[in-house]
């Protein structure tokens, strides 16, 4: 391959549903192979709920960080580089663009920025945490809201691994994650960011489609299924979309109907803080998903010159 090219990576990026695997797929067709930059598509066995490309798109270009891991792996930002800078240099070696496609903000950051060098787990002062939020829910998010408001924002109040993991950083160091992650910026690759969007309400009439796919493709069965080989909710696998919503349907937190209507309003919640993420980068170009022609002028002068 041209030592030209050893450098470039190809994002797409933007929030679920808009439709990354489809336009990836024809980009990447003649020319790369594709990385899922998705949390939840790396779990074995988790398939309705996760939007995973279908048998036919991995036919037409060779994907990689899908099916990876089982449910009761805890699969972190670091996991996903190492496996990221694996597949990477293997897509180089047989002259292909790597193409890193999905919707996970911090795992973009990763590839881009490498990771932060904060201090080892306080497993002691972890599982105080996890019982502070058993004794009382949200408290570790309000908690992390009053001494890093910057990273409360960037993440999901009931995401607590990284609630946790923000909160021992500061408790160890003193200082906030997010000071950690201004101070780390490391460039390694030559990146073209390509974001993808939609106007909001056919985004969230899309999300509400895609929603009702998964259900019709068995979601609950399939949440039943794992919960009976004890994958349960205290593993991040069963804390994604869907899965979260199903073990409290149930459990008899919530009707049928009930469920499915928060389940669509929390993935669009989702979606929208997606976008935050993404729009505080100003180095994405941003296109609508039926510009595959423009994306492709954008993609080869990058490549190419």
């Amino acid at each position: 391959m041209n030592n030209n090219l050893n450098n470039k990576l190809i994002f797409i990026m933007g929030p679920t549903a808009v439709g990354k695997t489809d336009i990836a797929v024809e980009l990447a067709r003649d020319i790369g192979e594709i990385i899922s930059v998705d949390s939840m598509q790396v779990y074995k066995e988790l398939n309705c709920g996760t939007a995973k490309p279908t048998p036919e798109q991995m036919k037409m270009v060779k994907h990689h960080l899908i099916d990876i891991v089982s449910p009761d792996y805890r699969f972190s930002a670091g996991d996903f580089r190492r496996y990221t800078l694996k597949a990477i240099n293997e897509i180089k070696k047989r002259g292909k663009i790597p193409f890193l496609v999905g919707g996970t903000g911090l795992y973009f950051r990763t590839i881009e920025k490498g990771l932060i060098e904060a201090p080892p787990a306080d497993l002691e002062y972890r599982e105080k945490l996890y019982s502070m939020e058993k004794n009382k829910k949200g408290i570790l998010y309000e908690k992390l809201k009053s001494i890093d408001p910057e990273t409360a924002r960037r993440v999901h109040p009931n995401d607590l691994i990284r609630i946790v993991r923000a909160l021992e950083i500061h408790h160890l160091t003193g200082e906030p994650f997010s000071k950690y992650i201004k101070n780390d910026q490391r460039d390694e690759f030559d990146i073209l960011k390509i974001g993808i969007n939609l106007p909001r309400a056919v985004l969230y009439e899309r999300i509400e489609r895609r929603c009702h796919k998964m259900l019709e493709c068995g979601l609950a069965d399939e949440v039943v299924n794992l919960l009976k080989r004890g994958y349960n909710e205290k593993y991040p696998s069963m804390k994604g979309l869907g899965y979260s919503h199903f073990i409290s349907y149930l459990k008899g937190c919530y009707s049928y109907s009930e469920v499915v209507r928060l389940f669509v309003r929390d993935t669009r919640r989702f979606a929208k803080r997606q976008m935050t993420w993404f729009k505080s980068d100003d180095s994405i170009v941003w296109f609508m998903p039926d510009q595959r022609d423009e994306i492709r002028t954008v993609i080869d002068r990058f490549i190419f010159g």
